[in-house]
């Protein structure tokens, strides 16, 4: 075994950076978590910048505090990795205090692993065939995204990319904006340890329930008004086949609970390949509709989906609830097949050792 390393962790998106922090300590690695806990998910973090406050003037003010107050506590590590160049405020002095991010840890590393000046640039260069870019503009009911109008976003993506030992995606949909930068690494996917994950076997009973997990503000980056189409049109047609569940912006562990009582959990519309809520689905033991597309599966050699691919199409999701009533028992062994994918592809120690020997070279 190398070198212990000394790493931070800084920022978090849907328990991304938890769940890596699994592996590296397995490997014997000291992990320091510093992040906001993702709002209303609240996770975990051994450093709070937490910035919530009465109203939005306050929540700047204290997000800006909170953040230089900090600053001096994220030093003298081997390793740093950045989730995101949106983990300080663009209304602050974001690009300073990344300087000092630079200037005091060895190696520092940015995950391309959520919405940037990069990924919407590649966007409106036509480089997707398919992405959450038009749904989230309808969600802002705008025509530009704030990455392609804030000046102190788009200049913390741009000094980021330029200046960090390496950009990381964490999908193929993150290396499609950054794989002609000079830094750019191989992809790695999430970490997710499915050990401590609860598989049941899925039996259909006398009905199929049929749950999507909407969040309010992003109904049109996962797709929901396509999906909700879809599914209620399906649950009257089909009303001794079929229940819908849907909910909106549930806490995490209430989020979870809520799978266990799924037989098909419909994660997003607008995705390439399965992101951590359908990842948490397949490896609960559920039948998963979401992003599978050819790009994803040709770049990790996949011979079979372990998922089913829906787009942002209502009619073609329900093709495809209309395949799983027609075909139960083959659809039924997507439920193992998918838990065997995640524990193949996304063991969080594998994982671990993969970021160690891209931040080792």
């Amino acid at each position: 075994m190398g070198k212990k390393l000394n790493i931070l962790l800084l920022g978090e998106y849907s328990n991304y950076h938890n769940n890596l922090a699994v592996g590296l300590k397995e490997l014997n690695h000291n992990v320091v978590l510093a992040n906001a806990g993702d709002h209303y998910k609240n996770f975990y973090r051994d450093i709070d910048l937490s910035y919530k406050s009465k109203n939005k003037f306050s929540t700047n003010i204290k997000r800006i505090w909170i953040e230089n107050t900090n600053i001096n506590s994220l030093k003298n590590f081997d390793i740093v990795q950045i989730i995101n160049p949106n983990v300080f405020s663009r209304f602050g002095n974001n690009i300073q205090l990344f300087k000092k991010i630079l200037a005091n840890n060895d190696k520092v590393f940015l995950s391309a692993v959520g919405d940037d000046y990069f990924y919407w640039k590649a966007y409106r260069d036509g480089k997707f065939k398919k992405s959450p870019h038009p749904g989230a503009l309808i969600d802002e009911n705008k025509k530009t995204s704030i990455w392609e109008t804030s000046t102190g976003l788009i200049n913390a993506t741009k000094f980021l990319a330029e200046n960090v030992n390496g950009i990381i995606p964490g999908s193929v949909s993150y290396l499609i904006p950054y794989r002609n930068h000079s830094n750019c690494r191989n992809v790695i996917l999430q970490p997710l340890n499915v050990s401590k994950i609860e598989f049941k076997e899925n039996q259909f009973n006398e009905k199929i329930v049929f749950f999507h997990g909407a969040q309010i503000g992003r109904y049109g980056f996962k797709g929901t008004h396509a999906i909700d189409e879809a599914m209620y049109k399906a649950a009257g047609k089909y009303k001794s086949d079929i229940i819908y569940k849907r909910s909106d912006s549930l806490p995490y562990n209430q989020y979870l609970e809520t799978i266990n009582e799924t037989n098909v959990l419909i994660d997003q519309a607008n995705s390439n390949e399965p992101a951590m809520n359908a990842l948490i689905g397949m490896a609960k033991g559920k039948i998963v509709m979401g992003g599978c597309e050819d790009i994803f599966l040709k770049t990790h050699e996949l011979k079979h989906s372990p998922l089913i691919n829906i787009t942002n199409d209502a009619k073609q999701i329900s093709n495809q609830v209309e395949r799983i009533l027609d075909n139960k028992k083959e659809f039924l062994k997507l439920s193992t097949e998918g838990r065997a994918y995640v524990k193949n592809n996304h063991d969080p120690i594998d994982i671990a050792q993969k970021f160690i020997q891209e931040w080792s070279s």
